[in-house]
């Protein structure tokens, strides 16, 4: 090191040591990067073969254009790269990697061996590197394209060694990956392999289809929802899955800018937020967003992984995103569907088996009736009974429906509290005469820790001395007997709040779950009719505010399935 006083420059082989931990963190980091690299030489097909997690090995076997010796050895110096020319290309970059660090960090910290050929030459060269420093250049027989094998990744740095996880860990770092480039790169073939046996493989010819198949599985792909957007040089494509099939976090909403896999809790938090009241809280979407712009409005070199982008005008992307996102939810495809072949099996197992052979029964789905059919002229739905005094029997275009009344209910009360409040009018109805309540000194606490809040939902309440208050106003969809049994059990709820807080939204919630029709009461025929009237008036009348499902239908295939009328 050269000494100038207390600052000190970093030899080279330091510095390069440091650099490639921007770079690579983990062997994940080197797939990522050569996986970038073989999509830049044209690949059509790419095989990723790791050996324990990728600690011991990771290859990366591409049939793209090849490279020259002379290119391949200048490949692995610092900063070397035939992407850009000059600082302007950084703003017109249509390729993944443009600043030339990502082999030359890779070999600095394992060794690697590179095999490649041109497609008009009949020989290829390899070059064989340790620690960043060229062991042998030799010409060699291979295929074309290039194969590029990093062996015993962070040996030199013992530190960053230890901090790898389990074989089991890292692969799945490496795998997910492999999947990112699967699902925003669909028609290339991919392979990933592991300690020689195979855990991905993606051919071209399955396309998009295919790729959301092989990330969220054949049961949440099925019926997924393909939305466009488009408008001022920003086009949107998006791919939900139905409601019913969530998750405990929003990992599985996977965003892609121009081909390249990002993070962006913005975009995410966008997603998440138009789902709405149509999913259960704490549950988050499903889905793939892929979004395309001029590659010269957005800056991909924010962070050295290039996982970041900043676009010019975040709102204008945004903005389409947010009409893909409605366009997609309010299509009737967007519906519950249940598996129904684990119900028939577990009937068919309790019953003696008859003489002869009943063929198995093919998967066969519940599924919600499009809105439009459900309230055009055509189609009406007909309350048959009560059922247990909690759902409601109904026929509706050939089909039986089974409702929740408690949930339909919700939905309604919910709805109609929105709009109140967005409009500013109608929340709050003046009762003819004032109820005087007494409230235990826990109630009298909430009612003057939450008043205001209380009053913007529409209950207005006055002291009117010790523990009583006088509830002059409950919200418009309530009755004066309802206004109080809600009023009640909110307050409750709040006292039992571990940590008090405000409520927004969730106050909404809690209000409609408090003042709708409950299950277990009784409903006349005329109730039943006007409950499903409103219900499919609403604007998302499938689910109740909490995202579970009001309804479900029995269509006629099913109930034969399901009496072995039919296999």
């Amino acid at each position: 090191m050269r000494s100038l006083g207390r600052i000190r420059v970093l030899d080279s082989n330091t510095a390069d040591k440091i650099a490639a931990g921007e770079v690579v963190e983990r062997p994940s980091s080197v797939v990522k990067e050569l996986l970038e690299n073989a999509l830049d030489a044209g690949a059509a097909e790419i095989v990723v073969s790791v050996e324990e997690g990728g600690r011991k090995s990771i290859s990366v076997k591409d049939n793209g254009c090849g490279m020259s010796a002379e290119d391949a050895e200048a490949a692995f110096q610092r900063h070397a790269t035939s992407k850009i020319k000059s600082i302007d290309d950084l703003r017109t970059l249509d390729t993944y990697g443009f600043r030339g660090e990502a082999l030359s960090s890779i070999a600095s910290v394992a060794r690697v061996t590179v095999r490649t050929r041109e497609h008009d030459r009949t020989d290829g060269v390899e070059i064989v590197l340790d620690g960043g420093r060229i062991v042998s250049v030799s010409a060699v027989g291979c295929p074309e394209g290039t194969e590029i094998v990093v062996e015993d990744l962070f040996s030199n740095m013992p530190a960053r060694r230890k901090q790898m996880k389990y074989a089991a860990v890292e692969l799945a770092h490496c795998k997910e990956s492999v999947m990112d480039f699967i699902l925003c790169r669909p028609a290339i073939s991919f392979k990933l392999v592991s300690d020689g046996r195979g855990l991905l493989s993606h051919p071209a010819a399955e396309g998009m289809e295919g790729a959301l198949t092989l990330a969220f599985g054949r049961k949440v792909a099925a019926n997924m929802i393909g939305a466009q957007a488009e408008g001022e040089g920003v086009r949107v494509d998006i791919h939900l899955a139905r409601l019913e099939h969530t998750r405990s976090s929003p990992s599985d909403v996977r965003l892609f800018v121009n081909h390249r896999p990002v993070k962006s809790r913005k975009i995410v938090s966008s997603v998440v937020s138009a789902f709405g009241s149509r999913i259960m809280k704490d549950r988050y979407p499903i889905g793939v967003v892929k979004i395309f712009v001029d590659s010269s409005s957005i800056d991909v070199n924010v962070h050295p992984t290039k996982r970041e982008v900043r676009f010019d005008d975040e709102k204008l992307v945004l903005g389409v995103l947010e009409r893909g996102l409605v366009d997609a939810l309010e299509g009737p495809d967007l519906s519950f569907k249940y598996d129904l072949t684990r119900f028939s099996e577990g009937f068919e197992a309790s019953m003696p088996a008859p003489a002869g052979t009943i063929p198995a029964p093919n998967q066969s789905t519940l599924q919600i009736p499009e809105k439009e059919a459900m309230s055009g002229e055509g189609t009406r739905i007909h309350p048959l009974a009560q059922v247990m005094d909690t759902y409601i029997l109904a026929e509706s275009g050939g089909s039986l429906l089974l409702i929740d009344q408690h949930a339909a209910s919700e939905r309604i009360v919910y709805e109609k509290l929105l709009e109140s409040i967005e409009a500013g009018t109608g929340i709050s109805q003046e009762l003819l005469a004032p109820l005087v309540l007494g409230f235990t000194s826990t109630e009298s606490r909430m009612v003057e820790e939450y008043g205001e809040t209380l009053l913007q939902m529409g209950f207005r309440l006055e002291h009117f001395g010790g523990e009583s208050y006088a509830l002059r106003s409950v919200p418009t969809v309530l009755g004066a007997a309802q206004g109080e049994r809600a009023l009640r059990d909110i307050l409750a709820e709040l006292a039992d709040m571990a940590v008090p807080k405000r409520m927004g939204l969730e106050f909404i919630w809690r209000v409609a779950c408090h003042t709708s029709i409950r299950a277990g009461q009784k409903l006349s025929h005329s109730q039943m009719i006007q409950l499903l009237s409103e219900l499919m008036a609403t604007e998302s009348p499938y689910t109740c505010e909490h995202g579970r499902p009001t309804m479900i239908t029995l269509t006629p295939d099913d109930l034969e399935k399901l009496f072995k009328r039919r296999a």
